[in-house]
């Protein structure tokens, strides 16, 4: 399997022709703009409707400062249900250690939220694909209690599994090192709220002690890595045609080494660095042969991890194939219409396009994204993915 290294020779730096002041460039802004309005006052007003805790909890467990990759929050969008499906789950590190951290609302947890079992089941499968650390703030009685649920947290055995249990009831769960808030069998028992906060981070502290960033050649990957040469606010503006400007405002420095940049025009491929994490990217605009076959070559010889950058669907067998037997993590970002989660990526994205926030409460990927978001919410990805080893 071959692995894109370092060149001595500088790595080649995008250029850019975008015009701000252009009708399509206006165009495609306010319109992307307006949808996410339409997100932000949907999510607003179910809260409104539903006051939550959950996003507190996480946010006192969670390191200072730290950033958190909030995974399907609109989940259960366009219905009753409440923000996110009474759940909160996402990555974030605690005492320095990347975990994924599932919180539910009271008084019922999650029970009575349709969508509510295939979240908890998609964050339950990100712990066990990416190694990591699971923490469960749990307020309510049955809320793990899906059988897949309970499938995906066994799958994540040799991984410390903790669960925080705030609300009255039995919590139908898997877990290493439970922690109860005045009451109920537990391994540790807490005064109140805070206490138990403070106990689930001894926990971390003790079982999952921080890894090592994994050595790269030449330095550590990892670090912020060096800023794109563009603003990123021009994203607000690009369609999901514009690839290579997509990629000067996502990849540090602006910089991609290309992979055979004279054929099938139609697709950007070629290897850069994401926030310190050597990847490579594929930006696909358009599907012909010559593309298709670029791009299962250039899948095969992957040996980083993969960045697809999606406007469309692709079916060729030849293509399929190769992303089908890939043995590096992929991370997807659907810049229109796309597959979901097709080929089983480890993370999928999507930009707010026409259908995006009803495919998104429907869990068809992890998340909604402000185009202005993507360089974060991948780096994040990255970490994740490194944090638990490279399989």
């Amino acid at each position: 399997m071959a692995e894109h290294t370092r060149l001595e020779r500088p790595m080649p730096t995008l250029s850019t022709t975008v015009d701000p002041r252009s009708p399509s460039y206006v165009d495609t802004r306010q319109a992307l703009l307006a949808r996410l309005d339409e997100l932000d006052e949907a999510v607003a007003a179910a809260r409104g409707r539903y006051p939550t805790v959950a996003h507190e909890r996480v946010e006192l467990l969670l390191d200072r400062d730290a950033p958190f990759l909030e995974l399907c929050p609109i989940a259960g969008w366009g219905t009753e249900s409440r923000p996110g499906a009474g759940i909160v789950g996402g990555i974030g590190r605690v005492e320095g250690v990347e975990c994924v951290l599932l919180a539910t609302d009271p008084p019922s947890g999650a029970a009575s939220e349709p969508a509510a079992a295939k979240k908890a089941h998609r964050i339950g499968e990100i712990a066990a694909e990416n190694r990591l650390p699971l923490i469960q703030l749990l307020d309510g009685a049955g809320t793990a209690t899906a059988p897949e649920v309970l499938r995906d947290l066994a799958r994540a055995g040799t991984l410390p599994r903790i669960a925080v249990l705030f609300g009255n009831g039995e919590q139908a769960t898997l877990a290493d090192y439970t922690i109860a808030v005045r009451g109920g069998p537990a391994d540790f028992v807490a005064e109140d709220e805070r206490d138990a906060i403070r106990l689930t981070r001894l926990c971390v502290r003790r079982v999952a002690p921080a890894r090592p960033e994994p050595g790269g050649p030449g330095r550590p990957p990892g670090g912020p890595g060096t800023p794109p040469r563009y603003e990123v606010d021009d994203l607000l503006g690009l369609g999901s045609a514009d690839a290579r400007e997509i990629l000067a405002r996502v990849l540090d420095g602006s910089e991609l080494d290309e992979f055979q940049p004279r054929h099938g025009a139609g697709l950007v491929a070629g290897w850069g660095e994401l926030h310190g994490y050597p990847v490579g990217v594929l930006a696909m605009m358009r599907y012909g042969e010559a593309e298709t076959v670029k791009a299962a070559e250039f899948v095969r010889r992957a040996g980083n991890p993969l960045v697809f950058l999606d406007n469309g669907v692709a079916t060729d067998p030849r293509l399929v194939e190769a992303v089908a037997t890939s043995p590096v993590p992929h991370l997807r970002v659907e810049l229109a219409a796309g597959t979901g989660r097709a080929y089983r990526p480890r993370f999928v994205f999507r930009w707010p396009h026409s259908q995006a926030l009803e495919r998104s409460g429907r869990l068809h990927d992890d998340g909604v994204l402000d185009p202005r978001d993507t360089r974060t919410a991948l780096g994040i990805a990255l970490s994740a993915v490194h944090s638990g080893g490279l399989q």
